[in-house]
């Protein structure tokens, strides 16, 4: 066997080498000597050490993670969710009558074209401003609502995930309001907050797991338009309290919520700007370590939204379903336009806590032909395209009439995001 580095010709002796024939006399007389001289008997020499190679350069022994160089810190990205907030759905009769079914009534093709929008956020906010029948008796709409409780499967069928009830229609049809607009969410598995059966259900937190966190979604409305409730029935619709709305953020945020949304019915209807109401409650309300967010409705038109310490205030999402233009006329423009606001909600993995760090929205327009909310970017089907960026731009200016920025982004297009927006320069 060669050991290693042994040059494996050296010691060998190849036939026919051609060296002198004395050489192995020489040989023979020094073996002589060596075993008849004063050494004879002795133990003979060790044989002389083989020629081994140079080494070559080998790696450095192993011995265990210590000796290992340490690997590169793993980065990992901080955890985020995305919500998409949408205006009031206020079933007037128009839309009811074209929802009428031979055996009920069907809202869901008027959420055709912007379900697959709400269904990609991991949070989907609606807001009902029309209680629902629990039996689908005694209907009615403007100005006391009463509408079918198939409502609750469209809302489903669109992707939301929670609703806020708080309005000033909550206690249009009563007690059975309240059980029929509950009950019916509850059917379909939706969330909800705002309106109540009982003082038990009332104190129930709305909290939601959304990719890794307690989101907490409360609902509340500057008032009712059947008249303040009774302290004992006070449970059946949230009425705007500063210091009520504080206490209920609190325990949120002690039961675990790490993102506090706060929904509001309140503002001056067909009002473009915040009026003082809200440029007053809006910002002391947000400046509590306890709201994370405020999505406002009832304006029935698109308000600004501003950003304050960071944080965003929305002050009205205008109407995403109604019937509203035809009934005011030219007198209310806007009330047709809607929007669906998109945020992305992320983490600081220093502190745990979680802010809404991005914000855009995708402008919606009711087709009042069918009823179908129509994403005004990119429009499907037969549509005014004049119409459609005409309103896109309407509902881009009063978005960012505060100065923040909220960039436009078609839901379903296949081009770069707010290419329409830039085109029509908003």
């Amino acid at each position: 066997m060669k050991m290693p580095g042994l040059n494996s010709k050296r010691g060998t002796r190849p036939s026919g080498d051609g060296r002198p024939a004395c050489a192995a006399l020489v040989g023979i007389l020094a073996l002589a000597v060596m075993v008849t001289g004063p050494g004879a008997g002795a133990t003979p020499p060790a044989p002389p050490e083989p020629y081994l190679a140079p080494p070559g350069p080998t790696a450095p022994a192993d011995t265990g993670p210590a000796a290992k160089p340490p690997a590169a810190p793993v980065v990992h990205e901080p955890r985020s969710f995305t919500i998409a907030a949408t205006g009031d759905l206020l079933l007037h009769s128009p839309i009811v009558r074209r929802a009428r079914t031979a055996d009920g009534w069907d809202f869901t093709p008027m959420f055709a074209t912007v379900a697959p929008i709400l269904r990609a956020a991991d949070l989907a906010v609606c807001h009902v401003e029309t209680p629902m029948s629990p039996d689908n008796e005694k209907l009615s709409t403007f100005p006391l609502f009463s509408v079918p409780n198939q409502l609750a499967e469209a809302i489903a069928y669109a992707g939301y995930d929670t609703c806020s009830l708080a309005s000033n229609h909550s206690l249009d049809s009563g007690m059975r309001g309240v059980t029929g607009t509950v009950e019916a969410l509850d059917r379909v598995g939706v969330a909800h907050t705002g309106m109540a059966r009982s003082p038990e259900q009332h104190a129930r937190l709305n909290l939601l797991e959304v990719n890794g966190a307690t989101v907490a979604h409360l609902s509340y409305t500057y008032g009712l338009n059947t008249g303040a409730l009774r302290p004992e029935d006070s449970y059946l619709a949230n009425v705007i309290d500063e210091e009520a709305i504080l206490a209920e953020a609190g325990r949120a945020r002690a039961a675990g919520a790490g993102f506090i949304l706060l929904s509001l019915h309140w503002g001056t209807e067909f009002r473009r700007m915040p009026d003082r109401y809200q440029a007053d409650l809006g910002p002391r309300l947000l400046s509590s370590p306890d709201v994370d967010l405020i999505i406002g409705h009832h304006a029935h038109v698109v308000q600004p939204v501003d950003r304050i310490g960071g944080e965003y205030l929305a002050y009205g999402l205008g109407n995403f379903l109604s019937n509203q233009s035809p009934q005011w006329g030219a007198r209310k423009p806007g009330t047709q336009d809607g929007v669906i606001l998109r945020l992305t909600v992320t983490e600081d993995p220093a502190t745990g806590r979680w802010s809404a760090t991005s914000i855009s929205h995708t402008p919606t327009r009711v087709n009042r032909a069918t009823f179908e909310i129509v994403d005004t970017l990119y429009p499907r089907g037969r549509h005014n395209p004049a119409e459609m960026a005409r309103s896109a731009s309407d509902t881009a200016r009063a978005l960012t009439a505060l100065g923040t920025e909220v960039r436009a982004v078609p839901g379903l297009s296949p081009h770069p995001a707010g290419w329409l927006s830039d085109l029509l320069g908003g």
